[in-house]
């Protein structure tokens, strides 16, 4: 039988740190950003559903989706924010059905579904258990700004814009702490998944 864990985490924590390990021990990874990219290439549905929302100046000569300019129209624009989730959200909800049926139908036994905002988009209610990676409020802050060379106020902001993550971690099934030294990490989900597995 197919168990489908849900992994998420916040802007900056580790999540795609697990996710790759998760990969390294067998478990099949349906990564949400991957589908939210491949639902917006040229002549996707998403792409169309995201030009009739926004305009043709989200797009860049060669038709591919300019991504910086949709980030900029929808950051910090609740209005935006909910037109771009009406337009992606049911395609990129039914790419989550197919691949996660085909999982099921090769007989997976571990299917792993790495969603950022996993909580905020209601698939926690696809998942038999969910895993969140976490970190202090500080040491986010510290690693967002090294890996996208944002100032202070702009990490922060990007952090704010998400669910808090002790509202997630209180909805986990398990809290991974990654904090610490990689092994550590690796160490904690290994334990884990021993018991739920």
């Amino acid at each position: 039988m197919t168990k489908v864990l849900g992994l998420t985490g916040g802007i900056a924590t580790g999540k795609s740190t697990v996710s790759k390990y998760l990969a390294q021990k067998g478990a099949v990874i349906i990564d949400g950003d991957l589908i939210a990219r491949r639902v917006v290439e040229p002549h996707q549905l998403g792409l169309k559903r995201l030009v009739a929302a926004f305009g043709s100046q989200i797009l860049a000569s060669d038709g591919t989706l300019l991504r910086a300019k949709l980030g900029e129209m929808v950051f910090g624009d609740a209005q935006a924010e909910t037109k771009l989730n009406q337009a992606l959200g049911p395609i990129i909800h039914q790419e989550f059905c197919v691949d996660l049926k085909k999982a099921r139908a090769n007989q997976v036994k571990l299917v792993v579904l790495d969603i950022p905002l996993l909580f905020e988009g209601g698939y926690e209610t696809m998942c038999d258990a969910v895993m969140v990676v976490a970190v202090k409020p500080a040491t986010q802050l510290k690693r967002l700004m090294a890996r996208n060379h944002y100032n202070k106020a702009t990490a922060q902001a990007r952090i704010n814009a998400q669910w808090p993550l002790e509202q997630k971690q209180e909805l986990a099934n398990v809290v991974i702490d990654n904090e610490g030294s990689i092994m550590n990490t690796y160490l904690q989900v290994d334990n884990w998944l021993f018991k739920w597995l």
